[in-house]
């Protein structure tokens, strides 16, 4: 199991990085043609997801008090 430290630390960063993904979504929003758009929105979804599964969950099943939404 990771040491809490590191997994706060990790924490933060995907904080940061899915505040960026939520960025990039926005934008997304304004590419034109929509086929380009609807190209890389699609994407996001998946990356969106993958955060949650395999970085976010796997800190809060070892450290639920480091649950930003608490």
């Amino acid at each position: 199991m990771m040491e809490k430290q590191i997994a706060a630390e990790l924490m933060q960063e995907v904080l940061k990085l899915t505040a960026q993904l939520n960025v990039i979504i926005h934008k997304i929003q304004e590419v034109t043609p929509e086929s380009d758009r609807l190209s890389l929105d699609r994407h996001m979804g998946p990356m969106m997801a993958a955060c949650d599964e395999h970085l976010f969950r796997p800190i809060l099943r070892h450290y639920p008090e480091l649950d930003p939404h608490r």
